[in-house]
């Protein structure tokens, strides 16, 4: 029988050095723990933020992401009033363009518009910016596009639309509030309009010149009804 805790140590076969550590954890344990923790907050939240943008409770409601052609760049605009919903009537909203014409969607209402969401800085939204001036070419007056440039000054839009020679109406919204009515969140965001003033479709990312031309076509079909 051993007379001693040491002697007891001994006879469990521990190292003396070794005493009083067993039950302390290793830090490869320790930091396997953490990791795990910090991936499971990192999906949770990611997951909480697809789930927000798909059911449109504080952003752009009954956007189809399954038909939003490509990339989004992300951006940070206090929402005002509720989200726009898909079948009601679109925020109004008047303003100035950078050629200094009244822009009212009100005064729009009669034929189809385009409200195109989106900032000098993102890249996703020159990618497409060729697409869009194709459509004002092919459509002409028949259908208003309207690209609004949320949180820039008007210097800032001017430059940037004379540099690429935009034809279509451009839209300096350097107080977010055009952009806060229509929940933004990812650009560019596409509302579609259809000349009643209600809202048809809503697109979250990039869209294709053959995927926006379907949508203005359907927004004519919805004007003949």
């Amino acid at each position: 029988m051993p007379e001693t805790d040491a002697d007891l140590d001994l006879e469990l076969g521990l190292e003396p050095e070794l005493q009083g550590k067993a039950d302390k954890p290793s830090r490869p344990s320790m930091v396997r723990t953490l990791l795990v923790i910090t991936i499971t907050l990192a999906v949770v939240v990611a997951g909480l933020w697809i789930v927000d943008l798909v059911r449109g409770g504080d952003t752009a409601a009954n956007a189809n992401p399954s038909e939003s052609a490509g990339a989004v760049s992300s951006i940070d605009v206090k929402g005002k009033g509720p989200a726009p919903k898909v079948g009601n009537a679109a925020p109004s909203f008047t303003t100035f363009s950078t050629t200094g014409e009244a822009v009212s969607l009100e005064e729009l209402k009669g034929k189809p518009v385009w409200l195109v969401f989106g900032a000098t800085w993102c890249a996703n939204c020159r990618t497409e910016t060729p697409d869009v001036e194709a459509i004002k070419e092919k459509y002409g007056d028949d259908v208003e596009i309207v690209a609004v440039y949320i949180g820039e000054s008007l210097t800032t839009v001017t430059d940037y639309s004379d540099r690429l020679k935009l034809s279509y109406t451009q839209v300096a919204d350097e107080s977010e509030d055009i952009g806060g009515q229509y929940r933004v969140m990812g650009l560019p965001t596409h509302y579609f309009v259809d000349a009643d003033g209600k809202v048809q479709s809503i697109e979250v990312g990039t869209l294709s010149q053959a995927a926006a031309s379907k949508k203005i076509d359907e927004l004519a079909g919805a004007g003949a009804k």
